[in-house]
């Protein structure tokens, strides 16, 4: 413990936040933030519908583009185990200006991960319910009750948090690997080709641009492993277990993800029925299981996609609690308040509940939501491989953490780089071109007023403390 607190104050902080966190934790929490059921469940329709049954193609393509950033994460997070993964990072990597903006996107986009998340869920609980799923105040109240109950878990302690994910981390890998099973067990309905099938989406042209539209679900399950580094002030020996909790939750999810989306396509009796479906998932249990042991499935998913926001929410706490520390954002002192009985920042968790019930109430389409929350992460971890290069050429010495990526590290940032600035194009490129431009370009134009709010809050804010901090800090040194 006493090496843990000295690292830390090495990078100018003391501990605050209780560590008990091992690497099975970590990694569960990481694992329950990425997801492979709740993403699977929200959007395979979407990925199916978009570019038909080839649409598994997705899937290992955006996994190689993920694992470079991976690598890329997992190196400087063993550099910097600090709470608050992008904002400390990109802090000591750059400039606190750099980081601040960083920090800024990366925490709208994960508040807005959170709400997406339980808005893609809710439809299962109605349905299973016997509830309108297509009602907004259903779905709603729906949300609220979800919110409700991971705040609670979130609000008793860190260990708790990470013995619901670890439950929730056995039960998501044991319910896909189980289902995918089961469906290949009950009968295989179409030839292992229909995996080439396009189903005719691409129409009278080329297939490219419908791939590229339905890599949106494979996109939107594959991030999210940076969470692990969210946690590190509150996992022991950080600078090993980080690196390896991020991309290790990573590899699995792909693994046990793809396995079930192959058995999923391989499942569907009739193609064109599921394609047309409004809850394809259930269309394909429902036929090959029966309603009754789909159901049980569905519950499953549900209980992954609860413990799923679980693991958003306690992250996005941190990097309240993190940016608050260093007087970033409004509210500093209350995101700095720490229970003293489960040792968690509650405020900040109080506050990301509030934040997803309103969010949701004021917009229930999932895809705007999925949209604005990949392209923030997007450009969050943009910023980490962009300030690892800057690192890097400063004369930044990777060989100090005891996880590197040696003399590959260049490579693989300017890669992970290449990836990511071509994912955010795919994302923000126009696919409806009889829709008004706003719609059209909605997501640059959010990121857009994303930044400007920002920028305006920084300038009047931030810039002026930060200068007057430095300047006292001169003074310090010079007596």
């Amino acid at each position: 413990m006493i090496k843990m607190q000295t690292d830390l104050e090495k990078l100018g902080y003391k501990q605050e936040l209780k560590r008990n966190l091992n690497y099975f934790d970590n990694f569960s929490i990481a694992f329950a933030f990425i997801s492979a059921t709740t993403g699977i469940f929200s959007l395979f329709g979407m990925g199916l519908s978009t570019g038909g049954p080839s649409f598994v193609w997705t899937w290992p393509a955006v996994f190689i583009g993920q694992l470079l950033v991976s690598l890329t994460l997992a190196e400087v997070a063993s550099h910097y185990p600090l709470s608050g993964s992008i904002y400390n990072w990109t802090k000591h990597l750059v400039n606190d200006t750099y980081a601040w903006f960083a920090g800024w996107i990366y925490l709208v986009a994960s508040l807005i991960t959170i709400a997406a998340v339980n808005v893609g869920g809710a439809p299962y609980i109605a349905q299973m319910m016997g509830w309108d799923a297509g009602n907004h105040n259903t779905l709603l109240m729906i949300v609220i009750f979800m919110v409700l109950l991971q705040t609670l878990i979130n609000s008793f302690g860190v260990k708790l948090t990470a013995m619901i994910n670890n439950i929730g981390m056995v039960a998501e890998v044991g319910a896909m690997i189980v289902l995918a099973a089961v469906l290949l067990a009950v009968g295989i309905h179409q030839p292992f080709d229909i995996v080439f099938e396009t189903a005719g989406t691409e129409g009278s042209g080329s297939y490219l641009p419908v791939f590229l539209s339905a890599m949106l679900m494979s996109v939107f399950v594959l991030y999210g492993f940076e969470s692990a580094g969210s946690l590190a002030e509150e996992v022991i020996n950080p600078r090993r277990i980080v690196p390896r909790a991020i991309i290790s939750s990573l590899v699995i999810t792909f693994i046990c993800g793809g396995i079930l989306i192959i058995a999923l396509v391989l499942s569907i009796s009739d193609l064109t029925a599921v394609m047309q479906s409004e809850v394809p998932v259930m269309e394909i249990l429902s036929t090959n299981l029966g309603a009754g042991v789909a159901n049980a499935f569905v519950i499953l998913a549900v209980i992954a996609i609860l413990v799923c926001g679980t693991a958003i929410q306690a992250s996005v706490a941190r990097l309240l609690y993190s940016l608050g520390r260093d007087r970033k954002i409004p509210g500093s002192k209350l995101w700095l308040k720490i229970s003293p009985k489960y040792e968690t920042p509650i405020a900040a968790i109080l506050f990301t509940g509030i934040f997803t019930v309103l969010l949701t109430s004021a917009s229930s389409t999932l895809s705007y939501l999925v949209n604005m929350c990949i392209a923030g992460i997007y450009i969050a971890y943009l910023s980490i491989a962009i300030g690892a290069l800057i690192a890097r050429k400063r004369g930044w010495n990777a060989y100090t953490s005891p996880w590197n990526l040696g003399k590959w590290g260049v490579h693989i940032n300017i890669l992970a780089l290449s990836w990511l600035v071509f994912g955010f194009i795919n994302l923000c490129w126009p696919r409806t071109p009889d829709a008004p431009w706003y719609v059209n370009y909605s997501i640059p134009l959010l990121v857009g007023c994303v930044f400007l709010i920002g920028a305006v809050y920084y300038t009047i804010f931030v810039r002026p403390r930060h200068r007057i901090e430095v300047s006292e800090e001169k003074k310090t040194y010079a007596k």
